[in-house]
């Protein structure tokens, strides 16, 4: 199961923890807007529409040490949106992403208790509002 980290009383997340959280919430939202999978875009196809949905999405309360920094070509502070899907590790329950359909109940939660518990930074409804921004700018292409 995934190690639960608070990162309200946390001082330092590191890099990984960050991109971590925001995978879990955004394919926690994914879920909830009835997205199964599995992944269908290449990088080329889904980066971009992020990028612009994460940069208009920002949350009124966003605490800058939930959330990673995304650009083009990320470097130290930054990352590439790409990163942030390597972090779905075996211990997630979307680690399987780009092969299997997504599950209905991760962790045995609906995807807005899962959102509540496993999401930091932004309530369960910013990160369903910010997958649906998402699907809306890949699916208009």
């Amino acid at each position: 199961m995934l190690k639960h980290i608070d990162l309200s009383s946390v001082r330092y997340v590191n890099k990984q923890q960050r991109l971590r959280n925001a995978a879990e919430g955004f394919m926690g939202g994914l879920v909830a807007n009835g997205f199964r999978g599995p992944w269908r875009w290449s990088n080329l196809d889904w980066e971009l529409p992020f990028y612009r949905v994460w940069r208009d999405w920002p949350p009124p309360r966003r605490d800058p040490k939930s959330f990673p920094r995304f650009e083009l070509g990320g470097h130290a502070t930054s990352s590439e949106a790409r990163e942030m899907l390597w972090q779905l590790k075996r211990t997630s329950p979307f680690h399987c992403f780009r092969n299997e359909p997504l599950p209905l109940e991760p962790f045995g939660l609906t995807p807005v208790e899962y959102l509540e518990i496993w999401a930091k930074g932004a309530t369960s409804d910013e990160w369903i509002a910010l997958a649906a921004n998402f699907l809306r700018e890949v699916n208009d292409k």
